[in-house]
């Protein structure tokens, strides 16, 4: 009886966990590496890419594109800022940078507020698949997949209109 109620335990923690769990393992400040970044617009056959290098720090993403373009952002809770010639200036863009943080961060309390939440996999290698509840999301999104490991590895955004975006991350 210990045999099995020991196997079920094991079971359990290596496919069921909740993103409360899964926030105390994965590594989301701190964190440098690479990105790759691939949209493919509906209606087109070419993907568009880019790519360059990233850093989470003390709650925000510097965002450094390399290729084909050079740009330099960092976004943080006050909003998204561009560095021009060595100095942050706000930009005006249109972007939520609460839901993007909460996505880069795991926060489960506020992607909880605007998305259905399905883990799946395990803790060493896990997936998070969003479904939007409000209908400004819903307008936007089919759904946003996020997996990794001890970091998260690829954000994928399915849009309503066809566009998808996937962006792909290797730690330094």
């Amino acid at each position: 009886m210990r045999k099995i109620a020991l196997f079920l335990a094991i079971f359990i923690s290596c496919f069921g966990y909740e993103l409360g769990e899964l926030k105390n393992i994965v590594k989301t400040d701190g964190v440098s590496g690479n990105f790759t970044q691939t949209k493919s617009l509906a209606g087109f056959n070419k993907s568009i890419k880019s790519s360059g290098e990233f850093r989470l720090e003390k709650g925000g993403l510097y965002w450094d594109t390399l290729e084909p373009v050079t740009s330099k952002v960092f976004i943080n809770k006050d909003g998204i800022f561009k560095n021009e010639n060595g100095k942050l200036e706000k930009t005006s863009a249109n972007f939520d940078e609460k839901l993007f943080l909460a996505i880069i961060s795991l926060d489960e309390n506020e992607l909880r507020k605007e998305f259905d939440i399905k883990t799946s996999g395990s803790l060493k290698e896990w997936s998070i698949e969003l479904s939007p509840k409000n209908l400004l999301f819903k307008q936007i999104f089919k759904s946003i997949k996020i997996s990794g490991d001890k970091v998260v590895k690829k954000i994928e955004l399915d849009e309503v209109s066809g566009d998808k975006t996937l962006n792909e991350f290797s730690i330094k």
